[in-house]
């Protein structure tokens, strides 16, 4: 029996061989959808996402999952659409805000005053998510399901009964939120423009001391530790939804994605039914007593 010996040619040529036996394929890889998000650790909606999370990996055997970026931690809305842009960042949780980063169409359900319901937002969303759904889809995108943030109230240091009232604080406004703006400038109000993480310490300051947003949002924010009071009158119903970069989701196999897009619209219609639940639960926490 005669033998060759290994030259470093033929070695390169087994470790090669070696290196694509071992490895999986592109439809059996293991992926991981980087998804960003405004709400904190701990909140409603990370529990939420994290059961729709857990579901998702056993779904697929552990081949899909999310990684969570919370608490703002890739930054405002507006910087996690433009990671998501460039596939830094593969999706996003988020408010209107950044949605209009995108579609600025969908700011239309944020007008004030605009549902005096629940149910009349979501006759008109549910009518208009196909819409929706398709200019989102031309920007690149999928919307993975619609969510809540809840009535919007004004929250403040100082008891507000008039808009001379209002007009006397140091309101917040959303740098992003044209529709916030918009409305305090109609009303004669000069905001102070800051990005949703600056809030908190801004509040400690005293740099504002009047801020909207809903009851169970303030909570989780920590907004109402500085605050004293909270209008009675809701200025509109915050809506979200989540969205990740089509390019990423071509990735997956045709079975992945279809159970990608159930599971995720499966804990979407949970998240809206459990938000207005605890939206209900934070305001008789904030107004007792």
């Amino acid at each position: 029996m005669t033998t060759r010996p290994l030259t470093f040619k033929r070695i390169g040529f087994f470790l090669a061989a070696a290196a694509l036996a071992l490895s999986p394929t592109a439809a059996e890889a293991k992926v991981r959808l980087k998804l960003a998000t405004l709400a904190p650790p701990g909140s409603a909606w990370m529990k939420l996402f994290e059961g729709m999370n857990a579901e998702l990996k056993k779904a697929t055997g552990g081949e899909v999952s999310f990684k969570y970026y919370p608490g703002g931690a890739a930054g405002d809305e507006k910087d996690v659409v433009r990671k998501m842009r460039i596939n830094q960042m593969h999706g996003g949780s988020m408010t209107a805000v950044g949605l209009g980063e995108i579609a600025p169409e969908v700011l239309a359900l944020q007008l004030p005053l605009l549902f005096r319901s629940f149910g009349e937002l979501d006759y008109v969303r549910d009518r208009m998510a196909p819409t929706f759904e398709r200019m989102f889809l031309d920007k690149g995108f999928v919307i993975l399901g619609w969510g809540d943030v809840g009535y919007t109230y004004i929250f403040s240091n100082v008891e507000v009964k008039t808009l001379d009232d209002l007009k006397k604080t140091k309101m917040w406004a959303w740098v992003d939120d044209p529709i916030g703006k918009k409305v305090f400038e109609i009303a004669g109000i000069t905001p102070v423009p800051l990005s949703v993480p600056d809030v908190l310490p801004s509040l400690q300051t005293g740099l504002i001391d009047a801020v909207y947003t809903s009851p169970l949002a303030s909570i989780a924010l920590q907004w109402n530790t500085k605050v004293k009071y909270v209008a009675t009158m809701p200025l509109a119903i915050g809506i979200g939804a989540t969205l990740i970069n089509k390019k990423q989701i071509d990735k997956l196999t045709e079975e992945q994605k279809k159970t990608l897009l159930e599971v995720s619209h499966k804990w979407h219609d949970k998240l809206v039914s459990q938000i207005r639940r605890d939206n209900k639960v934070s305001v008789k926490s904030l107004t007792k007593g």
